[in-house]
């Protein structure tokens, strides 16, 4: 059996549940490598926050079978109105995602977690310490960077195409992920959509304009630099398309306790490109810190 065939087995073993966080039903998966209920309150808990039109499934099996398998509690969910957590009564701001995000750890009773932001996620992560500090053990910001009307803009034109993507789980996935690589990459490697996870829900377009609304309405970090204490991961790819190089230095600059990581040759979904390379960065960060 493949490492991927085995990460999937895994990851299915683990049932997707529902639960009430504040105004809106939550769809999350919680994997652990000691049991399958995901209730393992030994393991340390580390939550991904996923990125504008992504959902919990796109996450790369191996990666989450990875960091089970290394002893943490690892959590994926959908933000609200993405696959099928609900949409909820509250508007879309990057706060209120934050906010989602500290109710989901409250309710599955985690005091604190380390937190890795992929993205729009990267912004979701960045605020949950600021708004709820005590929830934070340490950042992984992933493509990320400082947001904000300060922030190094990606292209108009890249923004436009991922906002109008459509079609099937499938169709949606190759039309986004075709943004994450270097082209040199996807010369080499054409079957790379088979090494990808299997796909199950889609992020209406609706979703899509009210989360586009919140990254563009956030206030970002240009002015709140100092608050942000928790020991920090930057990881940016070279070449990076959709969140650039500059903006995850203008990144690091803002975090006191803020280290930076950028990979050669290696897009905004560079996860997929090297999962063995992303998971020994994060792995050697969580220990030493």
């Amino acid at each position: 059996m493949s490492k991927i065939a085995q990460a999937r087995e895994f990851i299915d073993n683990f049932p997707i549940q529902k639960i009430m966080v504040g105004d809106m039903e939550t769809e999350y998966k919680v994997l652990d490598n000691q049991s399958t209920s995901g209730n393992n309150k030994d393991s340390t808990p580390l939550l991904f926050v996923p990125g504008l039109r992504i959902t919990m499934d796109m996450w790369p099996p191996t990666l989450l079978y990875d960091f089970a398998q290394s002893n943490y509690r690892v959590i994926v969910y959908n933000n609200r109105g993405t696959g099928n957590s609900s949409d909820g009564t509250k508007e879309y701001t990057i706060g209120q995602l934050a906010s989602d995000a500290a109710g989901l750890l409250d309710v599955l009773a985690i005091g604190k977690a380390h937190i890795l932001g992929w993205s729009m996620g990267s912004y979701i992560a960045e605020e949950l310490a600021l708004l709820h500090p005590d929830k934070v053990s340490s950042l992984i910001l992933y493509g990320a960077g400082p947001g904000g009307d300060k922030a190094i803009p990606s292209s108009a034109e890249l923004m436009q195409t991922l906002g109008g993507v459509s079609g099937t789980p499938e169709e949606q996935a190759r039309q986004i992920l075709s943004f994450f690589f270097p082209q040199s990459w996807l010369s080499n490697n054409p079957d790379y959509i088979n090494q990808f996870p299997l796909l199950k829900s889609t992020v209406s377009m609706e979703t899509t304009q009210k989360q586009a609304q919140a990254i563009v309405g956030w206030n970002g970090m240009y002015d709140s630099p100092s608050l942000i204490t928790h020991p920090t991961l930057v990881l940016m790819g070279t070449e990076d398309i959709i969140t650039t190089p500059k903006a995850a230095l203008s990144l690091v600059e803002k975090i006191p306790l803020a280290s930076l990581i950028q990979v050669k040759d290696a897009g905004h979904g560079w996860m997929y490109q090297y999962p063995e390379k992303f998971t020994k960065i994060v792995n050697t960060f969580l220990e030493i810190i």
